[in-house]
């Protein structure tokens, strides 16, 4: 007889994903861990992925490259990758039907507010400029503010 992982539905706000049948989004991929990654609503209703210390990463598409996360904050312009399969936005939010108000933050950043957390960066301070769907330079690779 084998039990449920106790990590899966760890909150009731909290939706789980990963290759075992037991998580709320099961996704059939090699790539993908047992228990890959937890999503849920913030308080302010986003849409938050944390990786739950999965063995081929949890990848967030922003600015025109994949980056590895351990959490996240969704915006509307982004991609997300468990391992090597990715899913769309859609089918994150459609994991918490009608019984929540979910949305997505629009473009890539807001002003003020950083996207991307991590318990290890916070003691450092805050960056001066907060830029507001950056884009990268093609011939320079520098990230520069929309005019």
């Amino acid at each position: 007889m084998s039990y449920p992982d106790p990590r899966c539905n760890m909150r009731p706000s909290g939706k789980t994903i990963g290759r075992g049948t037991e998580c709320d989004l099961v996704l059939k991929h090699d790539s993908v861990s047992r228990i890959h990654a937890e999503i849920e609503v913030t308080g302010e209703g986003y849409l938050a992925v944390r990786d739950q210390n999965s063995s081929n990463g949890t990848f967030l598409h922003r600015n025109g490259r994949w980056i590895r996360t351990r959490r996240v904050i969704l915006g509307t312009q982004d991609r997300i990758r468990f391992g090597d399969h990715e899913v769309t936005l859609g089918e994150l939010v459609a994991l918490f039907g009608n019984q929540s108000r979910v949305q997505l933050r629009e473009g890539y950043s807001v002003r003020g507010k950083p996207l991307l957390f991590d318990n290890l960066l916070a003691g450092l301070p805050k960056p001066k400029i907060v830029l507001e769907n950056p884009r990268r330079n093609p011939l320079t690779g520098d990230i520069e503010e929309n005019k």
